[in-house]
């Protein structure tokens, strides 16, 4: 039982966490962005894009234990 409560509140966790990244990204990118050059603008994405992982995967790694 302890195992099915944790990976139902990890993957909560998970999907709430996204929720947030999402919502803050979004908010930086409205904020900055607009004046700036494509180039810059795809660079923000890529990285903004890419950088929840490292996140992510130390919730999937405490879920796989």
């Amino acid at each position: 039982m302890y195992n099915k409560l944790k990976r139902l509140i990890g993957g909560l966790f998970f999907v709430l966490f996204l929720a947030f990244y999402i919502i803050v990204v979004i908010a930086i990118a409205y904020g900055v962005l607009p004046g700036t050059s494509q180039g810059v603008q795809l660079l923000f994405m890529f990285v903004a894009g890419t950088i929840w992982v490292i996140p992510g995967a130390f919730i999937i790694k405490w879920l796989a234990k």
